[in-house]
């Protein structure tokens, strides 16, 4: 069942899709009279809606709302450098499958990779799509936010119930389990998730963020874009199992 997102507010009757969804639903779907979807609206309710009429735009009806729940318990947002290649819009994408609510693109010390104002605009369109293509696959009710922000020390984590920094120098310390630190949290806390590049954090950067919760991803040294997968999975195996469990 394709998915899809509109910025406006669905109530039942019909509805015209918007041109880059009518492109979608024509050219690639080939969507004809009948063809149902899921259409989730400005309020992140997902509906259940058939195709009316197959013009220069799509013209598509309000079935009925989908009773479900496919985002995370708790919000996780995901404070990354970029990286090099590939490896970030995969890291995106994949975030975006296990629940992350939204990036913050932090500048690391050792970052390999770095943009002037308007490479960043530009990317940014591409991650926003990214982004929008992985939520759509993986039906989600919300679409994460992606921002450029400064270095570590720009950012202010006081929203959150957690800061859950992932430092390599962990492996072989006393620093926390994943599992210890979420045994502390609740349904609906908010989490922050950071983590560094493929060089790895500064002393200075190690330093500054020693007031947080400094966990150990396991006993393994992870790549750099891995680890917010795993760190998602934990999450979600925390919060997701049914209480017998």
């Amino acid at each position: 069942m394709q998915r899809y997102f509109t910025e406006e507010r669905l109530i039942a009757g019909e509805v015209y899709a918007s041109e880059s969804d009518t492109h979608h639903m024509k050219n690639v779907m080939r969507f004809r009279e009948g063809q149902a979807f899921h259409m989730v609206d400005s309020t992140r309710t997902a509906f259940l809606c058939e195709v009316v009429d197959v013009d220069d735009s799509v013209h598509f009806k309000v079935m009925s709302k989908i009773d479900e729940s496919p985002e995370l318990p708790v919000e996780t947002t995901i404070f990354c450098p970029l990286l090099k290649g590939e490896k970030f819009e995969w890291m995106i994408q994949k975030s975006t499958e296990l629940g992350a609510f939204d990036f913050n693109i932090f500048d690391a010390e050792r970052s390999v990779v770095k943009l002037d104002e308007k490479k960043r605009l530009k990317r940014l369109t591409r991650y926003e799509k990214v982004i929008k293509e992985a939520g759509e696959q993986s039906r989600r009710n919300q679409i994460p936010e992606i921002h450029f922000t400064g270095t570590l020390k720009d950012l202010d984590f006081d929203a959150f119930d957690a800061v859950l920094f992932a430092y390599e120098g962990n492996v072989n310390n006393p620093a926390k389990s994943m599992n210890q630190v979420l045994e502390s949290l609740k349904p609906d806390s908010r989490i922050a998730f950071v983590f560094g590049p493929e060089g790895g954090f500064s002393d200075d950067e190690a330093a500054l963020m020693e007031q947080y919760h400094s966990v150990r991803l396991g006993a393994r040294i992870l790549r750099a874009e891995t680890a917010p997968l795993y760190a998602l999975s934990a999450i979600s195996y925390k919060f997701e199992q049914p209480a017998s469990h």
